[in-house]
């Protein structure tokens, strides 16, 4: 009887969710367009204008169309000639290395202690005693 009704509680929960529709959501970024049930976008700026649609409701905003993509760059001449290359320049002496920082010691964190084990045996000890006061008061 009881799991009967747990099933039938279960199932008057669920039902609005098992109830609705999957809405169809196409988005197409070739034609950049999105359509998600009654509700549409368009994002494509050919004329000069992008719009949605929602219900009765219709948004619109100007844009304006991307700029041409510029023309590639002219080829670049070739450098003349060299007759011979300029000697390496003469390498400077490595500077000092820099003194190594000492290490600073972290201040104790306290870490694990009697104390804190004292503390969570009392706490299980008063919970477990008010359990066993409650069975002997009813």
């Amino acid at each position: 009887m009881m799991l009967v009704a747990m099933v039938a509680a279960a199932l008057l929960v669920a039902s609005p969710a098992l109830a609705q529709d999957e809405p169809a959501v196409v988005a197409d970024a070739k034609a950049k367009t999105a359509k998600a049930g009654g509700a549409k976008a368009e994002a494509d700026c050919t004329d000069e204008v992008i719009e949605a649609k929602a219900g009765g409701v219709v948004a619109k905003a100007p844009c304006k169309a991307p700029p041409p993509p510029p023309p590639p760059p002219a080829a670049a001449p070739p450098p003349p000639p060299a007759a011979a290359p300029p000697p390496p320049p003469k390498a400077a002496p490595a500077p000092a290395p820099a003194p190594a920082p000492e290490k600073k010691a972290l201040p104790p964190s306290g870490g694990s202690s009697a104390a804190s084990l004292f503390a969570l045996g009392a706490g299980a000890l008063l919970v477990g005693g008010g359990l066993v006061a409650r069975r002997f008061i009813r």
